[in-house]
C-alpha cells in the first residue's frame, strides 16, 4: 500500500484517463494508510507529504487539505528539511505566496544546506521577486553541489537571460540541453536567448528542434496540430 500511495507521485502516463486512475489509486493507498495504516512519527510524517503532494495542485478546499497535511506532517517531524521544501513548493507553484514559500524554503536549507535542488526553489523564488543576485548564489551553490542537475543550470540560464546576459544564459541552456537532451523547453529558451543574441539561424534550428521533440512526446507529426 505504501508503494502504491507513492505511484501517483512518479512520471506520469501519457494517457489521460491512466493518469487521473493512477492519481485516483494512490491518494485511496494514502487515505488508508493515514486513516487506518497505524501510523505514527516518521512514517505517518512521510505519508501526509505523499498525499499533501497529490492534493496541493488542486483548489479551493482541496489545497486547503494539502496545506493542512504539509502542517501536520512538519508538526510530527519539525527538523524534516523536506516537509519545508514540500510545503513550499505548494506555496510557490500553486498559490504564487512568494512570502511564504520564502520563508519554508529558508527553513528548509537552514535544517539542510546541501540538497542542491532546495536552492534552486529558493532561487526561483528570490528571481520572482527581483532579487536575482540572491538567485545566482543560490545557484551556483546548487550546481557546485550537483553538476548534473539539469534545473539547476536551465533555472541559472532564465535568470541570467532576465538579467540581459545573453551569452551566460545560453552558456547554461546548453549544459542544460547536453544534461537533458529530450527537454523540449531548453531549446525554446535557448532560441529566445538566441534570438536576443541576435543569433537568428542558431535560434530557428533549436525552434526547428524544440517542435520535433513536443511532436515526439504527443505522437504527431512536426508541424501537425490538432484539429
Amino acid at each position: 500500500m505504501r508503494q502504491t500511495c507513492r505511484s501517483g507521485l512518479t512520471e506520469a502516463a501519457l494517457d489521460p484517463l491512466e493518469s487521473i486512475a493512477r492519481h485516483d489509486r494512490a491518494l485511496a493507498a494514502c487515505n488508508a494508510l493515514i486513516d487506518k495504516g497505524g501510523l505514527a512519527g516518521d512514517a505517518l510524517a512521510a505519508a501526509l507529504l505523499d498525499r499533501a503532494d497529490l492534493l496541493a495542485p488542486g483548489t479551493g478546499a482541496i489545497y486547503a487539505r494539502a496545506l493542512a497535511d504539509y502542517d501536520r506532517a512538519i508538526a510530527l517531524a519539525p527538523t524534516l528539511a523536506v516537509a519545508f521544501w514540500k510545503r513550499g513548493k505548494a506555496h510557490l507553484f500553486y498559490m504564487r505566496d512568494l512570502p511564504r514559500a520564502l520563508s519554508d524554503l529558508d527553513t528548509a536549507i537552514r535544517l539542510d544546506p546541501a540538497q542542491a535542488e532546495f536552492l534552486v526553489t529558493r532561487a526561483s523564488i528570490q528571481a520572482s521577486l527581483g532579487e536575482s543576485d540572491k538567485a545566482l548564489a543560490d545557484l551556483d551553490r546548487a550546481v557546485a553541489l550537483a553538476p548534473g542537475l539539469e534545473k539547476a543550470r536551465t533555472v541559472r540560464g532564465l535568470t541570467y537571460f532576465n538579467r540581459g546576459d545573453t551569452a551566460r544564459a545560453i552558456a547554461d541552456f546548453s549544459e542544460a540541453i547536453r544534461l537533458a537532451p529530450e527537454s523540449d523547453a531548453n531549446y525554446r529558451f535557448r532560441a529566445a536567448a538566441r534570438h536576443a543574441a541576435k543569433d537568428e539561424d542558431g535560434a530557428r534550428a533549436d525552434e526547428a528542434k524544440a517542435k520535433e521533440l513536443s511532436a515526439r512526446d504527443t505522437g504527431r507529426p512536426a508541424g501537425v496540430t490538432r484539429p
